[in-house]
Order: structure tokens, then C-alpha cells, then sequence
């Protein structure tokens, strides 16, 4: 027997045992007020699951959330519509650019003697102003205030027997005077009357135009009467006639537009044709094609015809630039009676509020 397996002599016999005969050590017992004690502890540090290290910013997003637009009213879209902030933006440059070449052109006819050489400066200026208005990145109403200065002077020019339009003078100074108020500020107010047809200052600016030009509208009815006259010019100033008269149809309610916009163009179109056609020679009853300074009549009458347009839409947005603002603070809810924000209130017998019953009715 070896001597490990002898028992030493200090342990008491009842110890003297195999180790693996002895049964194990007991847990001792924990009270359950020491548990949290123990738990406290006994907590491991907290550990991350993830690869990344830990002062790394988390990934933004993949997209922002958007700013919640606020809804947009009908009352809103409706003053959008009868009171515009900038009307005929597109429309006045393409004006811009036909009147740049047609004064251009005349330009060119003076510089190679067809038409008289003192109307090459004048029509180059013109066509350089308007070209420039037309191309330049300039603000609305920088633009409109050009387009009314490079138009306005060849047509009070031609009042007086100047210029590319001096076949415009034909009634004398004061029946001249008062014509370029119904060619260019009457048309100009009804555009605006047009847009502008719940603002009442629109009616009051007719009104004006129609009083200013009741010297031209007299002459226009004697001109129609006058039976020594051609028979073209008498049916040009009978139908400019009627179209001034009709432009009285603008002092109608908001909820029309009272054809403004068709009178002012007839009142134009018809005038300057009066003029263009004289070039004639069976119109105005003299022998061939063509009647004595055909050339100068049909310069007129196209001249007059882009000049006027080109005016009554300069006048008329520079209109809209003096009276937006306060255009925009008209009541829209007069305009179809029930707000559409309540289309459920109950409507006035006759009225339709509806959108698509909202649009002109040129």
C-alpha cells in the first residue's frame, strides 16, 4: 500500500474518507429580500450586437419626410382666376417679337428706298426698343412699360401725318387724338375688364374709356353714313361703330365677362383693315390692281393693326400691375353665390358653381 493512501495523523478518523465517496457541498440558502442584491451584482455590463463601433453616427434616412403642403381652397384657385397676378406674360412677348419685325422691315424697305429714307431711323428704334423688351429677362412691368412706349409713338406719329403710320391721319387732330383712345386704351381696359371681371374698378375704367372716346365713335358713325366715302371704309367705321357700343355689354355682372375681349379686338382688327384695304383700286373705285400709294396704305393698316394690339395688352397688364393686390381682395364667393369650400350648402335657383362653368365666356 502506498504511502499517500495512508491516513494522516492529524485529520480525525470520521475525515479520513475517499474525496470521491464525500457528497457535494451544499448551495447555501438566499433569503428572497437578497435576490436584488445578488442581481445587482452579478449584471454584466450591457454589450452591442451590432459590428459598428460605438461613438458612430446612425445612418440618416433614406428619404426626408416632406413638409405636409397646406389643401388648396377653390376660393383660391377662383381668385387665381378673376384676378390674376401677372396676366399675358407669354402672350405680350410674342407681340413684342412680331412688332420688332414688322417695323424692322420697314426699316429695311426706307434703307433700300422703297418706303421714304426718314423712316429708317424712327422704324429702327422702334424695332431695337421692342426687340430688346421682348429678349431681355426683365420684370412685368419694366416689360409692359417698354412695350407701351415703343407702340404708343409710332400711333401718335402717324396722328400726325409721320412715320410708318402716317396713313393713320385722316380727321384732324382732336378726332385723331380721341381715335388712339379707342384703339389702344378701350381695347386695353376691356382685356382687363375681362381678367379683372369681379373688380369694380375695371367697370369705372370703362366707363372712362368709353366717354374719352365718344368723339371718335361720332365720327365713326358719320364716316359709316358719308355716302361719298368708299363702300369699304363706310362698312370698316359702321362695324367699328357697333364694336365700340358693344363694349358696353362689359358694365354686366361678375359672373360674365360681357364679350370684352371680342369687342376689343374687333374694334382693332377692323379699323386697321379699313386702312389696308384702300390699297386697292376696285375698292376705292380706281382703275388696276392696285390704287395710288398702295404701299403706304398697306404699311398703315399692318402697322396700325400690331401697334394697337401691342398697346392695349401693354396698358392693359400695366393695369394689372397698379391693381392686382388690391383685385385679389375681391369677395370670389359673389362670383357663383355658394363658396365651393361647402358644397353641400344649398344653392340660389339658377346658379351653378361648378368649376368648369367658372371660364370665360369669349
Amino acid at each position: 500500500m502506498a504511502s499517500n493512501d495512508r491516513p494522516k495523523p492529524s485529520e480525525p478518523p470520521e475525515n479520513r474518507r475517499n474525496p470521491s465517496s464525500m457528497p457535494p457541498a451544499s448551495v447555501p440558502r438566499i433569503a428572497p429580500w437578497e435576490m436584488n442584491d445578488i442581481a445587482v451584482t452579478s449584471e454584466r455590463p450591457p454589450m452591442s450586437m451590432s459590428t459598428l463601433p460605438s461613438d458612430s453616427v446612425p445612418p440618416a434616412p433614406s428619404s426626408a419626410p416632406r413638409p405636409i403642403a397646406p389643401p388648396i381652397l377653390a376660393s383660391d384657385i377662383l381668385r387665381d382666376e378673376v384676378a390674376p397676378v401677372a396676366p399675358a406674360q407669354r402672350l405680350i412677348v410674342a407681340w413684342l417679337i412680331l412688332f420688332a419685325l414688322a417695323f424692322g422691315t420697314a426699316a429695311a424697305f426706307a434703307w433700300l428706298g422703297i418706303f421714304a429714307h426718314e423712316l429708317f431711323v424712327p422704324s429702327l428704334v422702334m424695332a431695337i426698343v421692342a426687340g430688346c423688351a421682348a429678349l431681355l429677362p426683365i420684370p412685368y412691368g419694366t416689360r409692359a412699360v417698354l412695350a407701351a412706349m415703343a407702340s404708343l409713338v409710332p400711333l401718335m406719329l402717324g396722328t400726325q401725318g409721320y412715320g410708318p403710320l402716317a396713313a393713320m391721319r385722316a380727321r384732324g387732330d382732336w378726332l385723331d387724338a380721341s381715335t388712339i383712345v379707342a384703339l389702344t386704351f378701350l381695347p386695353g381696359v376691356l382685356l382687363f375688364r375681362s381678367r379683372y371681371r369681379a373688380f369694380r374698378t375695371a367697370r369705372i375704367l370703362l366707363g372712362i374709356a368709353l366717354i374719352l372716346s365718344i368723339p371718335a365713335e361720332a365720327d365713326f358713325a358719320m364716316a359709316a353714313l358719308n355716302l361719298s366715302t368708299p363702300l369699304v371704309t363706310r362698312i370698316a367705321n359702321g362695324v367699328v361703330f357697333v364694336a365700340v357700343l358693344g363694349a358696353s355689354f362689359g358694365f354686366m355682372g361678375a359672373e360674365t365677362t360681357g364679350l370684352s375681349t371680342l369687342w376689343g379686338a374687333l374694334i382693332v382688327t377692323t379699323h386697321a383693315a379699313g386702312i389696308g384695304l384702300r390699297a386697292f383700286g376696285p375698292i376705292v373705285g380706281q382703275p388696276g390692281l392696285f390704287a395710288k400709294h398702295a404701299g403706304f396704305f398697306i404699311a398703315g393698316g399692318v402697322g396700325e393693326w400690331i401697334a394697337a394690339t401691342l398697346a392695349a395688352h401693354a396698358i392693359f397688364q400695366l393695369l394689372a400691375v397698379v391693381s392686382a393686390k388690391a383685385a385679389r381682395k375681391v369677395d370670389v364667393h359673389r362670383i357663383v353665390g355658394v363658396s365651393a369650400e361647402h358644397p353641400n350648402a344649398p344653392t340660389r335657383i339658377g346658379e351653378d358653381d361648378r368649376a368648369e362653368s367658372l371660364g370665360d365666356d369669349d
